[in-house]
């Protein structure tokens, strides 16, 4: 009899739980943490566009622009003992995005995916590098990024400086 009166009254507080857990009301997922990157030598925050695929360092106003994420596909590189992510702008969510084509290659959003690591980037010791190794940096001629091997002569160290502060 004491059985049934226990079954009686731990059924439904079972049944319970597990349509909560169900629906996701007790679901332990954390929420989403958001980057803002602020370049060290112009005090200007890495920003996207949430229209175009356009990526510059601009005023940190706290523009849906001027937020990121890391995105949880992983690349650990080895050689540099780090691991790289893909950095998705909060506004659009697509990834920053560059290539090694130059000494001085362009910066984009495109959309996030496909197998080249031109997209996975690591925030370690104050700068953003990507995984083909070069760093992203201001221009000293307007808002312009780019990602250019580190240390490039006339170009102030400050430049290669993203501090990163999260919410």
């Amino acid at each position: 009899m004491t059985s049934l009166k226990a079954l009686k009254l731990t059924l439904p507080v079972g049944l319970a739980a597990l349509v909560l857990a169900v629906t996701g009301s007790m679901s332990t997922a954390s929420a989403t943490t958001y980057w803002v990157y602020k370049n060290s030598y112009e005090g200007n925050c890495l920003t996207a566009s949430t229209v175009t695929d356009n990526v510059w360092s601009g005023s940190c106003d706290q523009s849906v622009g001027t937020y990121w994420f890391w995105g949880s596909e992983t690349w650990y590189d080895v050689s540099t003992q780090r691991t790289y992510r893909r950095l998705v702008s909060r506004g659009t969510g697509d990834c920053l995005t560059t290539d090694q084509k130059t000494n001085t290659n362009a910066v984009w959003m495109s959309p996030c995916g496909g197998g080249n690591g031109y997209q996975f980037w690591n925030a370690d010791y104050d700068e953003l590098r990507n995984l083909d190794g070069d760093e992203l940096r201001t221009s000293a001629n307007g808002d312009a990024v780019y990602s250019t091997p580190w240390g490039q002569n006339g170009i102030e160290v400050g430049r290669w400086t993203w501090t990163g502060t999260h919410s």
